[in-house]
């Protein structure tokens, strides 16, 4: 019984790292955010396990526009 126990929480632990790894990184480079401040973000990503990083991904990244550096794209 306890072996079927880990390898089903095996892959909803390996989810859940790669969910806060994609939110820090998507976290360090974002210069614009809604609700809380960025490092309250930190927070909510690092504390609420899987929870915090889906909150920040769908709440907390405020819009970013592209910068130009005046080359066209074409």
């Amino acid at each position: 019984m306890t072996g079927k126990v880990i390898l089903l929480a095996i892959p909803l632990i390996l989810i859940e790292f790669a969910l806060a790894v994609v939110a820090v990184v998507d976290w360090t480079r974002r210069r614009t955010y809604r609700i809380l401040p960025r490092w309250g973000w930190l927070a909510v990503i690092v504390v609420l396990g899987i929870v915090g990083p889906t909150l920040y991904l769908t709440l907390g990244r405020g819009e970013e526009r592209a910068e130009s550096d005046g080359r066209d794209s074409h």
